[in-house]
């Protein structure tokens, strides 16, 4: 499916095949040759996003462009089933795989591979060829690889870099407290609602 978002309309290069079952929604445009599979969304959120030649978006990814990240995909890059990229830079011949995660500003550099369940985390940049393990989580610039028991040592780091301001515009230190959830909530269904508004084009 392809829909207007805000005025702006998917550009699709006749070369590139798209999925019946797939999403593509606003200033979204799409390289030769590149391929989308079943359940795929696409989607501009304020910013928008460019996949490159050759590339793969298999069933179930989600790429987004997230208010002021825009979501970048050179040409050759694999991106997994159920992985999730949200303002993000894949510069080209790189590969994502299953469940993956990769957050705002980060920025892979060429011939990068995040295995399954890794997670590349804001403001991160990954060098040429570097590689995250499976459940490992990449963090700093240039990336440090945590191994999964490490987490709550990412997490503190997080909270100082400001992860909720720089995901979702707040100051607040913890998505653990309510309040916080409330406001996160409110203001991305303040912006979401713009959807209703989306016409679908095909």
């Amino acid at each position: 499916m392809l829909a207007e978002h805000l005025g702006k309309r998917p550009v699709v290069d006749p070369e590139a095949v798209i999925a019946p079952t797939a999403v593509i929604s606003g200033d979204v445009h799409i390289g030769s040759g590149s391929v989308v599979l079943a359940g795929a969304v696409i989607t501009s959120q304020g910013a928008p996003v460019r996949i490159g030649q050759r590339c793969i978006v298999m069933e179930n990814a989600v790429l987004r462009g997230a208010g002021r990240y825009p979501c970048t995909l050179g040409n050759h890059v694999l991106i997994g089933p159920h992985a999730h990229i949200a303002g993000a830079t894949v510069n080209g011949c790189a590969f994502v795989a299953t469940g993956a995660s990769i957050f705002n500003g980060a920025v892979l550099e060429q011939g990068v591979v995040v295995a399954i369940n890794a997670v590349v985390h804001v403001g991160t940049r990954c060098v040429a060829g570097t590689g995250v393990p499976i459940g490992h989580i990449a963090l700093g610039d240039p990336a440090t690889i945590y191994p999964p028991h490490e987490a709550p040592t990412v997490h503190a780091q997080l909270r100082a870099l400001g992860f909720t301001k720089a995901v979702f515009g707040l100051e607040a230190q913890s998505l653990a407290d309510a309040a916080t959830i409330e406001k996160v909530c409110e203001r991305y269904a303040r912006s979401l609602q713009a959807h209703r508004d989306d016409a679908i084009l095909a």
